[in-house]
């Protein structure tokens, strides 16, 4: 028996039953690569601004701790970050996710940051 043609051929297999895929596009692609380099520097926006001060630092562990969704929003706001950011905590860390523009590619991309604190 030739291996070599057992690998290589297949009777039941033709050409028909491989997917069809539509025609390279790389619009959106670099659409959210672009989106995707935003986000970045947002991000870079809560850490320096987080890092710079022990009182911002503090703040938000009290609000998390305490379940003060609104003030734990209100500093992540303070930090001057123009994108959306959505919070959430756990006693041992704190988890930001930051959303692309909504007017760029609807939905492309998140940036989802974890920092432990705990």
């Amino acid at each position: 028996m030739d291996y070599q043609q057992f690998f290589w051929y297949d009777p039941h297999h033709t050409r028909e039953q491989e997917a069809i895929y539509p025609p390279i596009e790389t619009k959106y692609f670099e659409e959210s690569l672009d989106a995707y380099g935003s986000l970045l520097e947002h991000g870079k926006i809560v850490l320096e601004s987080l890092s710079s001060s022990k009182e911002k630092m503090s703040s938000l562990m009290d609000a998390a701790q305490e379940g003060k969704d609104e003030e734990v929003d209100k500093i992540i706001k303070s930090t001057g970050v123009p994108t959306i950011v959505n919070t959430s905590y756990t006693p041992t860390g704190v988890t930001f996710t930051l959303y692309a523009d909504a007017e760029t590619v609807t939905n492309c991309c998140t940036l989802t940051m974890y920092l432990r604190w705990g």
